[in-house]
């Protein structure tokens, strides 16, 4: 039986690694020692191709090739599987150079890898996983599964002291980055949602990473939204949800209730109930207390969770 083997060109399209660094890691660090044809070309069997692949992944979590290249692949799996990843993830069975499967991305493989690179602050690393997965995960999936606990791992570490106030703009600003590709590129549905959504944040209040997790599961649902970002007066939002005739704002998640007071907090829902229609549903997410009383609305419902989020938009796609 002749076994398949692929030219360099080919090797590198499947795995993922360029071909000037192929060659490199050949002469340089001895990673690969391909069998030559006929013609004295260079020829690479799978074995070959599944080592380019574990080695280009270390490398991007921060390893150095000289360090990895002489590993052979169990050791090469077994480096990976203590930065998290499972074992049954790093079986190749075969290689397609063309592959009509859906990929498919597992985010609780994900978040050790990113968490890794966020306590050892290897933004690169970073910025690629989230370009890989933000193509691959529903936006429910991307929004909850990763950018959610990430933003929370981050929220920790800038608390213990861990992060400048410099490295945590950066890293946030990353993950926004990367959380735009779906929050301003809506799906396209066949079926048009009868629900039109404005979601904004508190003025005042700058997070934008748990708002925007919002924005991405109104995406997953097919409802029709207007995503206007942290920092919105209450003005300015009842202005935009007359004009879009919308017939549900979502305000938040906020952590003004806790920042800056329960009046300020207070004060903002109030205004912002007499300033809309009383038939538009007002949602408040994020911790919150509230004398309900007050509040001229009378669709106004508190979600304290982005699980309560997900659970309240579910049921009205």
């Amino acid at each position: 039986m002749v076994s398949t083997t692929y030219t360099i060109q080919m090797a590198s399209k499947i795995s993922g690694v360029g071909v000037h660094t192929i060659r490199a890691w050949e002469k340089r660090y001895k990673a690969l020692e391909p069998e030559r044809d006929s013609s004295g070309h260079r020829t690479y069997s799978k074995t070959d191709i599944e080592k380019l692949m574990l080695l280009s992944e270390l490398c991007l979590l921060g390893y150095t090739i000289s360090k990895v290249a002489g590993l052979s692949i169990p050791e090469l799996k077994a480096q990976l599987v203590d930065l998290g990843k499972s074992e049954e993830s790093l079986e190749v069975n075969d290689f397609n150079l063309v592959n009509d499967t859906k990929l498919t991305a597992d985010p609780a493989q994900s978040l050790p890898i990113l968490n890794f690179a966020l306590k050892n602050y290897k933004l690169d690393v970073i910025s690629l996983e989230l370009g890989k997965l933000k193509n691959i995960l529903s936006p429910k999936d991307f929004a909850m599964g990763i950018l959610h606990p990430l933003s929370l791992s981050m929220a920790e570490a800038l608390a213990s002291g861990a992060y400048s106030s410099n490295q945590e703009q950066a890293l946030r600003s990353l993950m926004k980055f990367h959380m735009g590709l779906n929050l301003y590129h809506p799906i396209d549905r066949r079926e048009k949602s009868t629900i039109n959504v404005v979601v904004s944040g508190m003025e005042g209040d700058m997070t934008d990473l748990g708002l925007g997790s919002v924005g991405l599961l109104c995406n997953h649902y097919g409802l029709n939204y207007t995503y206007l970002g942290p920092d919105m007066t209450y003005e300015a939002v009842g202005d935009i949800v007359k004009s879009l005739e919308a017939n549900m704002v979502i305000v938040g998640p906020t952590n003004v209730f806790t920042q800056m007071g329960k009046s300020h907090f207070q004060n903002y829902v109030e205004k912002l109930s007499m300033k809309l229609n009383p038939a538009t549903d007002i949602i408040i997410a994020g911790k919150s207390d509230l004398d309900m009383d007050k509040i001229q609305s009378k669709r106004l419902v508190v979600l304290k969770t982005l699980d309560a989020v997900d659970e309240y938009l579910s049921k009205r796609n």
